[in-house]
């Protein structure tokens, strides 16, 4: 397969600063102490915003993320039916696990962790800048499945009126206007 350059740049190359991060992209995103930027570069993953979609196209076996995470910020405690790989890119990241987020982990600059399926996990950024995360989870977007949320997460996140629609999916918000 011959592919020039001007091909593999309109479709097989994410540039940095072109890719914009998408707001609300999960259950928890109005949760305080949740606040993250991500940037979908491949597959569109176990998001649960419809409208989010990959920089680069097409099908792969798994997804690429990158994950801006501003100071005392991260992720709450969820699991995946697919393996989820992180590495601090730029700082420390704590990593948390367990059914009620009871172990932790401090992981260094460029250490890898990779989460095994069905364990409930979450992170934060300890540093004193945004950290940012390279994401990797196994799998295309049909196998990958959604994100189970620990029930409390669910419940606090029920408060803030960010709700799933009859698909699953996030309500955008002109159907959250009409409920």
């Amino acid at each position: 397969m011959d592919i020039t350059p001007e091909q593999m740049e309109a479709t097989r190359i994410a540039r940095w600063g072109k890719v914009e991060p998408y707001g609300e992209t999960f259950i928890e995103s109005r949760l305080p102490g949740f606040e993250k930027r991500l940037y979908k570069i491949i597959n569109r993953g176990v998001l649960e915003n419809k409208g989010v979609q990959p920089a680069i196209e097409g099908a792969h076996r798994f997804g690429v993320t990158l994950i801006e995470v501003p100071v005392g910020q991260g992720a709450n405690l969820h699991s995946h039916k697919t393996e989820e790989v992180f590495f601090p890119l730029n700082g420390k990241m704590i990593v948390i696990w367990g059914d009620h987020g009871e172990h932790q982990i401090e992981l260094n600059q460029w250490d890898c962790i990779s989460m095994p399926t069905g364990v409930m996990r979450g992170f934060r950024n300890p540093n004193d800048h945004d950290l940012v995360i390279y994401s990797v989870v196994g799998g295309t977007d049909e196998e990958v499945g959604r994100i189970e949320w620990h029930p409390d997460v669910l419940k606090a996140a029920e408060n803030t009126g960010l709700q799933y629609d009859e698909t699953g999916y996030l309500k955008n918000e002109a159907q959250l206007a009409n409920r």
